[in-house]
């Protein structure tokens, strides 16, 4: 796993709302992005993201408070400027401020109402689409983001498991007594997996996402379903999983809509609390919670296709990781479907 760190460490991820961030003002909106604490703040008119540590004794600047001037610890006063650089120790005022008096800043960016947080900056990488938002003929609206005791690749392996919605959505989204899902075609079209479904018939509320399925998964953690009902109308769901570490993750979603575009977003947003509800208690009681790639760890069949083929794409990112930032890009920018048949246990 810890060369699939690395490759997260550089692409982006989000860590907050904007509307969290700016409901926990005075104070800065303590984060954890792989493994790393982070005090995000919004200093000045501009977003930061900072090691949450003072290194003067070690205090968490996320208990501390925003001011004009910086972002202030709670210990001993020190404040520090958008740059993470000391410009006040009140004990000692005229003094010089020691050079090391600083803090490691990371990069951030604002996009779909998301402050978003990149570790390292020495790829390409740039915040995954999410086609939905500017579409003008569409209601988008946030759901509430969540936090699973579940490593990120396995909530977006668990998004786009198309044999389990039969069993654990029996009623909402799948039949047990239609358990055979379709083997879609799984294709990389830039840096997405690529496929389509079509979900059984089913007697579903018209909230409901049902009709044909484009998936778009964007490597490495965020999925992209646009949804065509039979009546016409057109829907999307967006998901992205944020790696708190390798075994937790906070994922933020929205829903999209092209018809009843003044109703009350409710129904909608308590058809998505349902699957939730659903998937939650089998997808945080896999074990190990990590995703172990090595092949053979778990069994696959021919019914995993998507599985497979993320798996597959993911073991890639983490090689090239082992290179470097240049063929973490390349990885992620490939196109080209070699087969994944070597990986599947044939079933009888």
């Amino acid at each position: 796993m810890a060369s699939l760190t690395r490759a997260l460490e550089l692409c982006w991820h989000p860590v907050c709302t904007l509307e969290e961030l700016r409901a926990s003002f005075p104070h800065p909106f303590p984060v954890t992005l792989l493994g790393r604490r982070l005090a995000v703040a919004e200093i000045n008119g501009q977003v930061v993201a900072m090691t949450d540590r003072c290194p003067h004794r070690s205090t968490r600047l996320s208990i501390g408070w925003v001011e004009p001037g910086g972002l202030r610890c709670a210990y001993h006063g020190w404040r520090y400027g958008a740059d993470g650089v000391c410009n006040e120790i009140p004990s000692m005022p005229d003094a010089p401020i020691p050079g090391r008096a600083c803090i490691e800043r990371f990069e951030t960016d604002l996009a779909y109402g998301l402050v978003w947080v990149r570790l390292d900056p020495t790829a390409r990488t740039v915040i995954p689409p999410h086609p939905s938002w500017g579409d003008q003929a569409m209601r988008v609206f946030n759901g509430p983001p969540y936090t699973w005791p579940t490593s990120a690749p396995r909530r977006v392996e668990n998004f786009v498991d198309l044999a389990h919605f039969a069993w654990v959505h029996d009623g909402s989204l799948g039949r047990r007594d239609q358990p055979v899902p379709p083997v879609p075609e799984v294709r990389r079209i830039g840096g997405a997996l690529a496929f389509d479904y079509r979900p059984p018939d089913m007697d579903v509320a018209a909230t409901a996402l049902f009709g044909y399925s484009d998936y778009r998964m964007t490597m490495p953690l965020t999925v992209d379903i646009a949804f065509t009902l039979d009546t016409g109308a057109r829907r999307r769901l967006w998901m992205t999983a944020s790696p708190i570490d390798t075994a937790s993750c906070r994922s933020f979603w929205s829903v999209g809509r092209d018809d009843d575009l003044a109703g009350d977003d409710g129904p909608h947003l308590a058809f998505q609390q349902l699957i939730l509800h659903e998937d939650e208690p089998v997808v945080c009681n896999q074990d190990p919670p990590e995703m172990v790639l090595d092949t053979g760890f778990e069994l696959s069949v021919r019914t995993d296709r998507v599985s497979i083929e993320y798996r597959r794409w993911l073991k890639e990112l983490a090689g090239a990781a082992t290179i470097g930032a240049d063929e973490v890009m390349r990885c992620l920018e490939a196109a080209g479907n070699e087969s994944a048949d070597k990986e599947i246990v044939r079933q009888p």
